[in-house]
């Protein structure tokens, strides 16, 4: 695997060197590649056993640099009005969304995005924002990983789970997930102080906030940025019931609008656990709602006439050659 990955590193470098990639990418299909990010701190290190998908702020400022030299930040609303058969986009459009609403949204990221002049759109998980309390997949994260119990039994099907090496845990960590990932509101939350019960864990302790408040949710609307919905308990919404989801995705669309005084245009499913994350259903949903785009977390580039409610989007890499590859292979149809 070692030997194998140096050559393919070397090609890699001397394409983006010589900027065929690039040239590529300007000749591919007119469309644009949505970047997906969740958090943003300055150790990503200290966040590992409770987010868990935290980037660096010399990382995401590096992105952001590259973005606004290499690339053409657009908004949401600009790459909505395309898929729907308005006025072109820029070549190499790129938007920025945060799904989840952590504090760092606000403290950290919105800061960088505002010094080169980058709109984002930053998706509200109404519930943790309006109780203060981790996201339930961050609390069973963090349960997981510092219980001292040596095995975890899962309650739904009675299997043991070793809890020895940080891979029994991680095994453990994805059946637990995807438990926790088809449940909605108060069984939901159940589940979840059964666990910390059962592995001996006090509630992720909350001295510092992970949350945004409403307030910082509102001054990040003020900043000139899309606030968009997010479910209400962050479900996946292909494995609840249509009422759980129809309940999940009106109630974070009228709890938003409510705190912003606006109307609310656009989501973000959900991907905590399971495949897939949506369905013909859930987007029938989101068209009854009114909304104007949903994004998913499905990897591939945003083209005309694309389903305006089952948008693309990309993870973003740490290491930055391979974030502006992945942006660029995007481009190209390439699916990362």
């Amino acid at each position: 695997m070692a030997l194998g990955s140096k050559p393919k590193n070397w090609i890699k470098k001397t394409l983006m060197k010589t900027g065929s990639v690039r040239l590529a990418a300007r000749l591919a299909k007119p469309g644009a590649v949505m970047l997906m990010y969740h958090s943003v701190v300055e150790n990503p290190q200290l966040t590992e056993k409770t987010i868990g998908t935290s980037k660096s702020s010399v990382v995401f400022e590096a992105h952001m640099r590259a973005l606004a030299q290499q690339f053409t930040p657009v908004s949401i609303d600009q790459v909505v009005a395309f898929v729907n058969g308005g006025s072109e986009l820029p070549p190499r459009s790129v938007v920025v969304t945060f799904d989840d609403g952590f504090l760092d949204n606000y403290e950290i990221a919105l800061p960088i995005l505002n010094r080169y002049g980058i709109p984002a759109a930053f998706y509200i998980l109404v519930d943790a924002v309006e109780t203060g309390i981790a996201p339930w997949y961050c609390r069973i994260n963090f349960a997981l990983r510092t219980t001292r119990k040596p095995k975890w039994i899962d309650p739904e099907d009675g299997r043991s789970y070793k809890l020895q090496t940080l891979q029994d845990r991680k095994t453990a960590l994805a059946t637990a997930w995807g438990a926790g990932a088809r449940k909605t509101g108060a069984v939901q939350a159940e589940y979840v102080r059964q666990l910390e019960e059962t592995l001996e864990i006090e509630p992720m302790p909350e001295m510092n906030r992970l949350m945004l408040t409403w307030d910082q949710v509102r001054a990040l609307k003020k900043a000139g940025h899309v606030v968009g919905g997010h479910t209400l308990t962050h479900p996946n919404l292909a494995h609840v019931s249509k009422e759980e989801a129809q309940t999940e995705i009106a109630g974070c669309k009228q709890r938003l609008e409510k705190e912003l005084g606006a109307p609310v245009e656009h989501f973000s499913y959900p991907h905590p656990a399971l495949n897939p994350n949506y369905t013909q259903q859930t987007i029938q949903i989101t068209r009854e709602l009114g909304f104007k785009s949903a994004v998913l977390t499905t990897s591939g580039p945003v083209h005309r006439g694309d389903e305006p409610l089952g948008l693309n989007r990309i993870y973003s890499a740490n290491d930055l050659d391979q974030w502006i590859w992945n942006l660029q292979c995007t481009f190209l149809g390439r699916t990362i």
